[in-house]
């Protein structure tokens, strides 16, 4: 049976749904470092990624066929976009996952490229394409993935992000310990497209493999000490439903600011394990964001962690130490954000009001932020010529790497 291909009802529709309808299925952990790392081969900035399984994957034996009928439903939401050439892998390793008990649903915003030919090529009774009448927005596009969704849990995979195929099995030998945890997050690389190089994650030192408080993973998150991917990150559904979906009007945290208060509400699972890829390219919808909005969206992630934490977290001292952290993060972000910008080639002029209104941000850097600080401040007073030689002379260097 090929893909099913549905349309989506009217916006006023779209949350309409009868709940009972959906399927209700029911020391450090060593991480496999450069065996479980999720590269690729990348041929050049417009070639999507490519996930390869691991040998330690490959020995993992599969969970009893029985618990296809017992173990919880999933679905990999794919939300896309005119990016068929992306599309194709992005599905194939959704559907590579070694956990049986799952659904892909692609939700497709009204693409005018290839994506229908792409999607038709795939046989797969797992697979369920939804086609949008007409472009509605990133964000409402997401939402219908939620909206149709039949799984009791959930994981965003946008079009040109990959997850391992061990994804799925390692969230739910934790949800198997823990049912209805509200969130999951495992360790996820970013991808540099251009240059075809990865950033690996770290490895947390603090938390091993397991069901921890929601609070110790946001603090790992926000101090920075593990680079979690929101394609990595499994949502129980009615949790998301809860918060009505993904918030409109915040083009770069939106996914965030759904992700990191979830971690407030009790226990979480943590995977200290590399299980995804996310993909950095001029393409995405952050690269085009204008840095007002980026930092807007930070400050507002912040203060939504911090209004979270007033309400779940009783002790003082914890509370206040988690709101202070995140302030910190913030201004650690703020510097990196702003240095890119010029590194991209903003020009100081431009960066100049920005820095004026958003500033009092870098208030709350350490000690220990001097050389982050140090080389924001050499990018803002270099001459943009100079900037662009820097820029050649990077690509350059890469291109023989």
């Amino acid at each position: 049976m090929g893909p099913m291909l549905l349309r989506m009802p009217e916006k006023s529709e779209q949350w309409n749904i009868d709940r009972s309808s959906v399927i209700a299925t029911d020391g450090m952990t060593q991480v496999f470092e450069f065996a479980m790392r999720v590269s690729s081969e990348i041929e050049n900035s417009s070639s999507p990624v490519s996930l390869q399984r691991s040998e330690a994957e490959e020995s993992i034996a599969g969970p009893d066929p029985v618990s296809r009928w017992t173990d919880p439903l999933v679905t990999i939401a794919i939300p896309t976009f005119n990016r068929a050439t992306w599309l194709r892998d992005c599905v194939r390793l959704a559907l590579n996952q070694s956990y049986p008990h799952f659904e892909v649903l692609v939700s497709d915003n009204a693409s005018i490229d290839e994506t229908a030919l792409v999607l038709g090529q795939f046989n797969d009774e797992r697979l369920r394409v939804v086609r949008q009448p007409k472009n509605i927005g990133a964000t409402a596009n997401w939402n219908a993935c939620v909206a149709q969704a039949r799984g009791d849990y959930i994981v965003f995979v946008p079009d040109d992000d990959r997850i391992a195929p061990w994804l799925l099995e390692r969230c739910l030998s934790l949800i198997r310990r823990e049912p209805e945890l509200p969130i999951v997050m495992a360790l996820g690389e970013a991808r540099i497209v251009a240059s075809g190089r990865n950033l690996p994650p770290q490895a947390s030192r603090n938390l091993t493999t397991g069901i921890w408080d929601g609070v110790d993973v946001l603090d790992e998150y926000l101090k920075r000490r593990i680079m979690v991917q929101g394609c990595t990150t499994l949502l129980r559904t009615e949790r998301l439903r809860a918060w009505g979906g993904f918030p409109a009007g915040w083009p770069f945290a939106s996914d965030l600011s759904r992700h990191l208060p979830l971690l407030l509400e009790g226990k979480a699972g943590f995977i200290n394990e590399c299980c995804g890829s996310y993909s950095l390219h001029d393409a995405t919808q952050t690269s085009r964001l204008a840095l007002e909005s980026h930092l807007e969206d930070l400050k507002k992630l912040i203060d939504l962690i911090s209004l979270t934490a007033e309400r779940r977290i009783g002790n003082e001292r914890k509370r206040v130490q988690l709101q202070l952290r995140a302030r910190h993060f913030l201004a650690r972000e703020a510097v990196g954000i702003i240095a890119s910008y010029r590194r991209r080639g903003t020009r100081f002029r431009e960066l100049l009001p920005v820095l004026r209104q958003r500033g009092h941000y870098l208030l709350a850097l350490r000690g220990q932020d001097t050389f982050a600080l140090m080389g924001l401040a050499c990018w803002l007073l270099l001459p943009a010529p100079i900037i662009g030689r820097l820029r050649r002379l990077k690509r350059k260097l890469m291109s023989k790497a």
